[in-house]
């Protein structure tokens, strides 16, 4: 038995409205970046964290601009007042 943590991943999650207009716009990339965005929000505290794009994007080896697009551009993701 593994003591590796997980999230559940729905099978069709690439058909969802929001993520064909990221797929539109970005691509596979976008869509693997949107999953990586999710797999650091589950290591962190509340599933919350500073928005950094210049370190997110250079964990994920990709653009600070497709990380600030995919976090900004597609109602994917909640804020709270401080930013996180």
């Amino acid at each position: 038995m593994s003591n590796k943590l997980y999230f559940k991943h729905d099978f069709n999650t690439r058909n969802r409205s929001k993520l064909i207009a990221v797929r539109m716009k970005h691509g596979a990339e976008g869509y693997g970046v949107y999953f990586m965005i999710l797999e650091r929000l589950c290591e962190e505290n509340n599933y919350m964290s500073v928005i950094d794009y210049n370190s997110i994007a250079y964990d994920f080896r990709v653009s600070a601009d497709i990380v600030k697009s995919i976090i900004n551009d597609f109602g994917l993701f909640q804020f709270t007042d401080c930013g996180k």
